[in-house]
């Protein structure tokens, strides 16, 4: 069997797609599938480890003719140029698989919806309901494509963890020798994703700023503490990538609410900000770390004591994988399929703000971020063992393309 995986382009800056459909490939040539993997748009090539065929920016209909692939694996929706894939492998008799990347969520069918509507009637429908199967990478997933009518064999099969070589989880016991070492410095909450209204970046700010107090010392100095056992110092620390100018006014926007409630920030280059005050402060409430490179990322991990993703919408969620592998307790919403945090009790898994209320007006999450804050070290680095052994289970990629492959099965076999 020989696949051929399509994707719009590969960028570090892109998110989640480009990295998860990498491993995919990589997991599938190590379980002795062909497996090749194309970029339409010319940029950069892939940098996971086992991606060994792979093809940048050249015509589709040319690289058909040369590879002859048994079944073509579309990701992604909306793209003209991934509609003209669909055409030519409907043209030349090819299955086609899709993998809607949580682009069909209800959340994401409301942004820029009159556009979506009108791709939806003139060309996106028909692709879909031409496929010979859609791959989600979740049941929740799965349920939304019968919603809105697709009765097409659905492939359920999660994303996995691109595993960094030599890593260290917080809950082993150097993690812990180390979390000792640094009982003196802040305690991380950590988010990493893009810089996006649908991430809840604005959220997160206002419900750290409803946890922290300030308290002045008689000797002048200020010191910011969030409310919990033990008073312990905290700081929010956001790894994130941009990749427009919607991202950008929404980073100032993010950045001028910190100040309006008060607290403070460190910039990417080092400058700490901070609200006109007679005292200054010592230390930041937020860290805007901004982008980082793989390494640098599982880092970040690393150095985390709880991780946020307050999103409002995602088909699987990378990043919550990734933290729980690396031995962070998580939070996130129930716009993600990780219901699996409170069964595995790795976590909270909370409900998400009531529609078109204020930014501010998030009691959950509040509520998750206070609670995971006030638990003891012990306690939460029992809650990231805990998360360690899900995703080893069921979420590493040799796990994952054993699903897979029984979906290309059956297409096949179709």
């Amino acid at each position: 069997m020989k696949i051929l995986h399509v994707i719009p382009g590969l960028s570090r800056e892109s998110g989640g797609p480009s990295r998860s459909v990498q491993g995919l490939v990589a997991g599938l040539n190590a379980a002795g599938i062909e497996t090749w993997l194309m970029a339409l748009v010319k940029g950069e090539g892939p940098w996971v480890d086992g991606v060994t065929h792979f093809i940048n920016g050249e015509p589709f209909e040319a690289v058909v003719e040369r590879i002859r692939p048994d079944i073509v694996h579309l990701h992604c929706i909306w793209s003209p140029a991934l509609h003209r894939c669909a055409v030519i492998c409907r043209r030349q008799g090819i299955p086609y698989v899709i993998a809607p990347r949580g682009m069909l969520e209800p959340w994401s069918l409301r942004q820029k919806w009159l556009k979506k509507r009108v791709a939806r009637f003139l060309y996106q429908d028909r692709d879909l309901k031409c496929a010979a199967a859609l791959h989600a990478t979740a049941e929740s997933e799965a349920e939304q494509f019968r919603r809105l009518g697709f009765k097409n064999p659905v492939i359920v099969s999660p994303n996995g963890v691109n595993v960094p070589k030599n890593f260290e989880p917080r809950n082993t016991s150097a993690c812990a020798e180390a979390t000792a070492d640094r009982r003196n410095t802040r305690k991380r909450v950590l988010f990493v994703s893009r810089m996006h209204p649908k991430k809840g970046v604005l959220e997160l700010v206002e419900a750290w700023g409803k946890l922290v107090k300030v308290k002045v010392s008689g000797e002048g100095e200020e010191e910011v503490k969030v409310k919990g056992e033990g008073e312990e110092r905290w700081v929010c620390e956001l790894v994130y990538t941009m990749s427009g100018e919607l991202e950008r006014e929404y980073e100032a926007k993010v950045k001028d609410r910190i100040l309006a409630l008060g607290m403070s920030y460190q910039d990417t280059d080092g400058t700490i900000h901070s609200s006109p005050s007679p005292l200054p402060s010592p230390s930041p409430n937020f860290i805007f770390t901004g982008a980082l490179n793989d390494n640098k990322k599982w880092a970040a991990y690393a150095r985390a004591d709880v991780f946020v993703l307050p999103t409002y919408s995602e088909n699987f969620g990378i990043v919550v994988a990734e933290a729980l592998w690396a031995g962070a307790p998580v939070i996130t919403t129930k716009g993600t399929p990780w219901g699996e945090l409170e069964t595995a009790k790795c976590g909270k898994w909370i409900d998400l703000p009531s529609e078109g209320s204020s930014p501010s007006a998030w009691p959950t999450l509040v509520a998750a971020l206070r609670e995971m804050v006030s638990l003891s070290d012990d306690e939460r680095r029992q809650m990231g063992a805990n998360g360690r052994r899900l995703v080893e289970e069921k979420y590493t990629w040799e796990a994952v393309v054993k699903e897979m492959i029984k979906g290309y099965e059956l297409v096949v076999s179709n």
